[in-house]
């Protein structure tokens, strides 16, 4: 870029690559409008004696007897074309007297033309809560694309006086321009470059889109070569597109500093306002600093900046595009900066957390791009307009009510996420830290992030169970200590407080949170199963495929889970079953032309059944009941609601997940530097001091608090209630009649009905009525109650193979 201190008088000033770019401006107020934006007749329907530079810079006619008249202004020609350097003209002469001058326009025509255009410069990624405002953008360049129409009319008779008088005129290229920058330059006079704004939209697209080396070397334009082929650019681009529109492309892709790409974003960092109110005195400004914007820039150098805008003024009243009382007036006054900022990133918004999220959604989603490189440069380029599911009702109750408990520089975090059940919208994500780094600070997302769970990870083996056909009701032995045949702690399986229960069902397991029945009942369910159905449920953190079946502390939250996907999973208890992936992203757009993008798809899809999961949803009101661990805090006011709370080994980490029909949200409480390490013996929050802290103590009350402001004013939706014939399964299905069926079939409907089928190694006595392999007796008799995973001997008929193996079975 030239930063020489010269005022260039002309319509030409050089501009480096990186500062080159398309704009846009009406004509000037001296001369008739529709005069200086019609097009002049084509070359070869003028007279021939009419011909002028211009001429050349359009191909030649298709009736080859009018390049006769080319030939004669060749030598010309072939300098004009060639010295179009900017800043580089020493002596072209001698290589445009070497060239043979039918060969000038051959090799003209032969000079590639078609602009990659496929990429658009980069933009802006705006973030659009669920109403439609913005709280987030993102960009690599400050550009904010605005029509024509909406840059005023002063600033566009600004540029085009100063940068390019003949725009509406020339053909892409301007011979006048040319020839005085040629001959000044080679007179050793001030250095001058002959390029239009045309040239330079050339020059900014190549910078961004070039496919090989040598259109790199036009974008830099330091080459008589280059500068040719920056012409034939030029001339084809004016062919495909009309002046307003290089001139729409110009003013949002020029560089005036300060990261500021394009007219919008320059009068937003400059002056604090938007392009189509900018004044004579600001048009002036950001115009000059066309030239050199780092050496003028207003802000380092206000002197340097104040000159060269007063010069831009002199130019147009010179030029008569001003008269000579409004340039001295605009001259007057100062620079007028009222600096403004156009936010960008996580860290400038007011919401960064949940901003966080996003971003790793569209870094990490196939939507926005099939590699994690497709994806980074989408994000980069930008150009897209999302709305997220983000809530700021939830967001502002959530962290009221996280801020109300323990404030910001608590050194335990309280991490929440809010799921609406039914969708997978994520409309909520808060902390009680501040983004960035340093004490009371982080970049981490809490509710992203996987932790233990406890307890609130027993819904989910009871929704194993019911699935298999358990009923709710069966009642199990929850003393401690106990030692299950699956994996022992040291001294066995406890209950908190080493409280005994006698005989329970899973209702009153849930209430007070019996560790003992629930480490029976996934010794029933299989610990694989209850992963699997953790999966199910979007779970992605439990290592299903290395799990060797003996885990029972997965029924007690041994493993870890973000309290994203624990709310999500939660869900589905009041969504009749329907799991969706939980999503921030829910529509986008492209900025510049309002079509709709891809956007992450939620997958909803029946995940378990209804009744399954209303039992568990009924199930998790129980809590609530005054002997449970929730009967203290009681329900939200004015509804229905389930919840379970989590306390880890050693007072590691606190949860509670709980939900309405309308919302599902889990809080985790812990240390981040490690739970282990750093337990909660001893915390203060509200005020006062807790120690030995509990889920319901602490992480409940923050809970309760988050889902009250999260309904107000929504109606109360009454929660789902058991299924009569899951929660009296045993009672109401019976032992299937296997007689008469052959051996295979009756494996078959042992196993559906999770009963363990056994082969009798002795076969009925022969009859001549029944043939090899058919079930003639079974222990269990027909309509009989059923005792899940039961084992059931079948007879065979005589003859038939007892060694036959059964699934699941060695």
């Amino acid at each position: 870029m030239d930063e020489s201190m010269a005022d260039p008088e002309g319509d030409d000033a050089n501009r480096d690559a990186g500062a080159a770019a398309a704009g846009q401006a009406p004509a000037r107020p001296d001369r008739d409008a529709a005069h200086l934006r019609s097009k002049p007749k084509p070359w070869w329907r003028r007279r021939k004696d009419t011909l002028g530079l211009d001429d050349l810079m359009v191909p030649c006619a298709p009736d080859r007897r009018h390049c006769t008249a080319v030939r004669f202004v060749a030598w010309a020609g072939a300098v004009a074309v060639v010295a179009l350097s900017a800043g580089s003209l020493v002596a072209p002469g001698a290589i445009a007297l070497s060239a043979a001058t039918d060969s000038v326009l051959d090799l003209w025509e032969e000079l590639p033309g078609e602009l990659p255009m496929d990429t658009a410069l980069p933009q802006h990624t705006v973030l659009l809560d669920k109403d439609g405002k913005e709280f987030a953008r993102f960009y690599s360049e400050n550009r904010i694309d605005v029509d024509l129409d909406h840059v005023s009319e002063t600033f566009r008779d600004t540029l085009l006086s100063t940068e390019d008088s003949r725009f509406y005129e020339h053909h892409g290229v301007d011979p006048m321009g040319v020839t005085r920058a040629m001959v000044t330059n080679s007179l050793g006079g001030e250095r001058q470059g002959g390029s239009t704004i045309t040239q330079q939209l050339v020059q900014n697209i190549l910078v961004n889109n070039a496919r090989d080396e040598t259109e790199q070397s036009v974008a830099v334009g330091e080459t008589y070569n280059a500068k040719i082929r920056e012409a034939k650019y030029a001339v084809q681009l004016e062919q495909r597109l009309d002046k307003d529109q290089i001139l729409n492309m110009y003013v949002n892709a020029v560089y005036f500093g300060h990261r500021a790409y394009g007219v919008q974003a320059a009068a937003r960092i400059y002056f604090n306002t938007t392009a189509d109110k900018l004044n004579l005195p600001q048009s002036a400004l950001l115009v000059g600093l066309l030239k050199g914007p780092v050496y003028y820039d207003p802000m380092t150098y206000p002197d340097r900046a104040l000159d060269r805008r007063n010069t831009v003024l002199n130019v147009l009243q010179r030029r008569g595009a001003i008269t000579p009382d409004e340039a001295a007036t605009a001259r007057q006054s100062g620079l007028g900066l009222d600096p403004g900022s156009v936010p960008s990133g996580c860290a400038d918004s007011d919401y960064p957390f949940y901003c966080d999220l996003v971003r790793d959604e569209i870094l990490s989603d196939p939507a926005f791009g099939k590699t994690q490189e497709e994806r980074a440069d989408r994000l980069s380029r930008g150009g897209m307009t999302l709305t997220t599911a983000m809530d700021r009702k939830a967001m502002a109750a959530a962290q009221k009510a996280v801020s109300k408990a323990m404030g910001n520089k608590n050194r335990v975090a309280l991490g929440t996420a809010v799921v609406e059940p039914g969708t997978g919208h994520i409309a909520a994500v808060v902390q009680n830290r501040a983004w960035g780094e340093g004490k009371g600070k982080t970049e981490v997302v809490f509710a992203d992030s996987p932790f233990q769970v406890g307890s609130a990870m027993k819904p989910l083996v009871l929704a194993t169970a019911l699935s298999q056909g358990i009923s709710p009701r069966m009642k199990l032995l929850a003393n401690g200590p106990y030692y299950s045949r699956l994996d022992n702690p040291p001294g066995g399986f406890h209950n908190y407080g080493n409280k005994n229960y006698g005989n329970i069902d899973a209702y009153q397991a849930v209430r007070a949170s019996v560790n003992v029945y629930f480490v029976r009942l996934i010794e029933r369910t299989g610990v694989k199963e209850v992963a699997k159905l953790a999966e199910k449920l979007g779970i992605t953190t439990i290592p299903t495929k290395k799990l060797h079946g003996k885990e029972a502390s997965l029924a007690l939250g041994s493993y870890e889970i973000s309290p994203l996907e624990m709310a999500n999973a939660y869900s589905t208890f009041v969504s009749g079953g329907v799991l969706c992936r939980p999503v921030t992203i829910t529509e986008g757009i492209r900025s510049d032309t309002g079509e709709k993008i891809p956007v992450p798809e939620a997958g909803c899809h029946q995940a378990i059944d209804p009744s399954v999961a209303a039992t568990v949803a009924d199930a998790l009101k129980e809590p609530f009941n005054p002997a449970g661990t929730l009967g203290v805090l009681g329900m939200p006011k004015g509804r229905k609601a389930g919840a379970k709370t989590g306390t880890t080994n050693d007072f590691a980490a606190n949860w509670i997940v709980g939900v309405t029909p309308q919302y599902a949200t889990a809080v985790w409480l812990g240390d981040p530097r490690g739970g282990a390490q750093h337990p909660l013996k001893k915390v203060k929050a509200y005020g006062k001091t807790f120690r030995d802290l509990t889920g319901s103590e602490l992480a409940g009350p923050v809970w309760k608090d988050t889902m009250e402001g999260l309904h107000k004013g929504l109606p109360a939706e009454p929660m789902p209630e058991a299924d009569p014939l899951t929660s009296s399964v045993a009672a109401s299905r019976s032992m299937p009649d296997l007689r008469g069926l052959g051996v295979n079939e009756a494996i078959t409907a042992l196993l559906r009905n999770n009963l363990v089928p056994v082969i009798g190694q002795k076969t009925s006595k022969p009859d001549p009525r029944i043939g090899k392999n058919v079930v003639t007796k079974q222990s269990a008799p027909p309509g009989s109650s059923l005792a899940f995973r039961q084992e059931v001997t079948i007879t065979l008929s005589a003859g038939s193979n007892t060694a036959i193996t059964v699934p699941g079975q060695p």
